[in-house]
């Protein structure tokens, strides 16, 4: 019996073994999602992109660092005023920096060498990517990335199924919970930039200076840019398989505001002046290029980026709303005479009136350009006259993170915050944070549009607590809060339908539309 018993007994503790070992060698670590510091025997595919990406970064920051502008910041003598576009307006160019002559032939000098490098230079600039692919490209940090978890949860509701890359700067901004347990679910991945930069320039950049770097590294042909909070509500293949994209190779979006260049960029880069009334600023949330025809915009805008916080963000832009990289895109597309398309339809903002009756806005609006084009190509300018033909259907949200940041809205110790809230009347009580202006709600699909928002917010926020978010450990209860937010609401919310189903305009509406926008020139 005994010898029975351990024969018994060492059975067991070899099955025990066995099974450990199996689940042991079944293990695959997550992290090979990311691009790492140092890769360790990765794939041979995986390989020859990394190490391909890495001599491209060599050649590029050898041209980087070789033309530096050499030259002390331009002086500005005061910031221009924000002025709202108006193309009936007879702007007159803000002149408001000192650079002596020396330095503006300096700059120019050293200009020119980077756009005839970039103009000439076929093989070691060129860019790395998977020919015929589509995707969505964005970027985070550690605490924007439970509003990039809302964002792609509501990409993935309108029915875009594109694969997403998310850029994350360095390995201190990278979060396991988010990259390795969330983002998979929905086809995305996180990539860790420094791994191919390295730390030293991506400690010295700024998150939006990192931009187009993301862009430039994304193994994506055609890309969608998306900020972290922006979120298509249509099936974003509808951009990608139409004019302009497939006749220009790049669109953009405009902001609220009167472009403002210094007139010596232009001199900077050998460029006429053009007039103010030209077109608005640039809206940096959302830009759709391909690397086929916009490679070398986007080396440009990369220069121009790397130099953006000393030299060349000043001079795109000389008010108080610039300072990033959304003017270099076409700054660098017009320098080297590539096409582009600005969408000419204004943005709008949503949000709540507040108790003085004025507009509190919490997210801007932006629309197809698609329909955009068609109005355009036959003459119907809507900027000038919004009477002109109709509104092309609403294509883009775009939340402000400084006031719909789940954790900011939820965190229970800020109850009783003096702050203007986005979901809380002028009487304190919860409250819609959309319902005007009613045209554009009306053009988004009214409160149901809002009803799948938060109801989106709701689960990141409750997800990413249950799962011990690392800078949310010590906000417990944000999801109480949000569940009880979203439980008040005063109308029905379908959740069977997609979002966009919510996302269309009246029948009527969309008929009148058809009847102009049928004819395509």
């Amino acid at each position: 019996m005994l010898s029975r018993a351990r024969l018994i007994q060492r059975l067991v503790i070899f099955a025990i073994f066995s099974f450990l070992l199996f689940v042991g060698s079944q293990r695959i670590p997550l992290r090979s999602n990311t691009v790492p510091s140092a890769p360790s025997a990765p794939s041979p595919a995986r390989d020859s992109s990394y190490e391909r990406q890495v001599q491209f970064w060599k050649n590029l920051h050898n041209l980087l660092e070789s033309n530096s502008p050499a030259t002390d910041p331009p002086e500005r003598l005061k910031k221009a005023e924000n002025v709202l576009f108006d193309p009936n307006a007879n702007y007159t160019r803000p002149d408001l920096f000192a650079i002596s002559e020396g330095d503006v032939k300096q700059l120019q000098q050293v200009h020119q060498r980077v756009v005839q490098k970039i103009k000439n230079d076929n093989s070691s600039l060129e860019l790395v990517y998977h020919r015929g692919k589509r995707g969505i490209v964005s970027a985070a940090g550690r605490k924007y990335l439970p509003t990039l978890v809302i964002s792609l949860r509501l990409l993935r509701r309108s029915g875009t199924r594109f694969p997403v890359e998310v850029f994350i700067a360095s390995q201190e901004q990278y979060d396991e919970v988010v990259c390795e347990q969330i983002l998979p679910t929905m086809n995305a991945v996180c990539i860790v930039l420094s791994g191919i930069l390295g730390t030293n320039v991506v400690s010295r950049l700024e998150p939006f200076q990192l931009k187009s770097f993301a862009m430039l590294f994304s193994s994506f042909e055609q890309l969608l840019w998306l900020d972290a909070s922006c979120f298509p509500i249509h099936d974003a293949i509808e951009i990608f398989q139409s004019k302009p994209f497939t006749h220009v190779g790049l669109v953009t979006w405009p902001d609220f505001w009167s472009s403002d260049p210094s007139r010596f960029f232009n001199t900077i880069a050998s460029k006429p002046e053009p007039p103010v009334s030209e077109r608005a600023s640039t809206d940096g949330g959302q830009l759709l290029i391909s690397k086929k025809t916009h490679a070398k915009t986007l080396l440009l805008a990369s220069y121009y980026n790397y130099y953006g916080e000393t030299h060349f963000y000043l001079l795109l832009s000389q008010s108080d709303v610039g300072g990033s990289d959304k003017e270099t895109y076409l700054a660098a597309a017009s320098v080297l005479d590539e096409p582009f398309y600005a969408v000419n339809e204004p943005i709008r903002s949503i949000g709540h009136r507040n108790a003085n009756g004025h507009l509190d806005s919490s997210a801007t609006v932006q629309y197809s350009p698609t329909e955009d084009y068609k109005l355009t190509n036959q003459g119907i300018n809507r900027v000038k006259d919004a009477n002109a033909g109709p509104i092309p259907h609403a294509f883009f949200l775009r939340t402000s993170y400084s006031k719909m940041s789940p954790v900011n809205l939820f965190d229970p110790s800020r109850n009783g915050s003096e702050e203007v809230s986005p979901i809380r009347g002028p009487d304190g009580k919860p409250s819609r944070a959309w319902t005007a202006e009613k045209e554009t709600i009306d053009s988004l699909g009214g409160p149901d549009v809002e009803r799948e928002y938060w109801s989106h917010v709701r689960w990141t926020v409750c997800t990413l607590e249950g799962l011990q978010f690392k800078d949310w450990k010590d906000k417990e209860g944000t999801c109480q809060q949000a569940k009880e937010y979203f439980d008040a609401y005063p109308f029905v919310f379908l959740e069977t339908l997609p979002l966009s189903q919510y996302c269309q305009t009246t029948m009527s509406s969309r008929t009148a539309q058809k009847a102009v926008l049928s004819r395509d020139a």
